[in-house]
């Protein structure tokens, strides 16, 4: 099974005998670019390209390899330092901030898709190497910067609630059985809502923006912005089904998440190709 895998990551013939693409089209795309209104048919077709995507691509098996060994380091930290605990949830939900950093391979792979018919691990890769990489990365530091201080942010409202109250007992105990915990529970729900409307604004286009375009950082959030501004209604349904689907993927041990991921990924490229017009 894995050396089936393995192949097929690697052929570089369709199954006939015909080569693959060797190139991604990795030049980038020199048009301007415009902001456009779209509706809720727009999103529920960026879904379906997204599955139909995740399908022929089947990137689950990259998110196995990835996500899982990483879980398991740190729920293993947490259990076995309890001062880790009360970060345990802040790191959880966080990862939803940088979302578009472990989702943008998935975008490359719908790209070239797209283009050429055929996603292949090397084609796509192509575009990582290409001067677009150095703004990809950037906004990546972006968006891990912004999570870093989420983390922060969340461990000042600890230890200024449950963290400072005597006689709480376990954490889960005074978290969810005692007022300091509920009180926890409130600010951070409601901060944490805040960093989540800054990263989904700042990052709705501006990562297939940087795939597709020879463009700034400044300028990629910017117009990512400037969409989100333009699609409100769309924009909050995309962003709570985000958290819904990596919620619902997470419930079963995380089993899940090695379908949401890809399928959010290859979505959000189809979603950026409604919203952002070329020429």
């Amino acid at each position: 099974m894995a050396a089936t895998l393995i192949k097929a990551v690697h052929d570089t013939d369709y199954p006939g005998g015909q080569p693959y693409p060797t190139t991604t089209h990795p030049e980038a795309d020199t048009s301007p670019v415009t902001v456009q209104k779209i509706g809720f048919g727009d999103l529920r077709a960026a879904l379906r390209e997204g599955v139909q995507d995740w399908l022929a691509c089947r990137t689950d098996v990259l998110v196995m390899v990835v996500i899982y060994p990483l879980a398991a380091l740190f729920i293993a930290i947490a259990l076995i330092d309890r001062h880790f605990l009360p970060l345990l949830f802040p790191v959880a939900s966080g990862m939803a901030l940088v979302g578009p950093v472990a989702t943008i391979w998935f975008g490359a792979l719908s790209r070239q898709r797209e283009r050429d018919g055929v996603a292949t691990v090397d084609a796509a890769g192509a575009i990582f190497e290409s001067p677009r990489g150095s703004v990809i990365k950037r906004l990546a530091l972006l968006l891990i910067g912004l999570f870093a201080v989420w983390i922060a942010v969340a461990g000042v409202i600890y230890h200024t609630t449950l963290g400072s109250a005597p006689g709480t007992g376990s954490f889960l105990h005074g978290t969810f059985a005692t007022a300091p915990g509920h009180e926890m529970i409130l600010i951070g729900v409601l901060v944490g809502a805040v960093f989540g409307v800054v990263a989904l604004a700042t990052a709705l286009v501006s990562f297939q923006l940087a795939l597709d375009h020879e463009i700034g950082v400044a300028e990629a959030v910017s117009v990512s912005v400037r969409a989100a501004l333009a699609n409100p209604a769309v924009t909050l349904i995309w962003g709570l089904l985000i958290a819904g689907l990596l919620l619902i993927g997470a419930i079963p041990g995380l089993i899940g998440l090695a379908v949401t991921i890809p399928i959010l990924g290859h979505s959000a490229w189809h979603l950026y190709r409604r919203m952002i017009r070329n020429g």
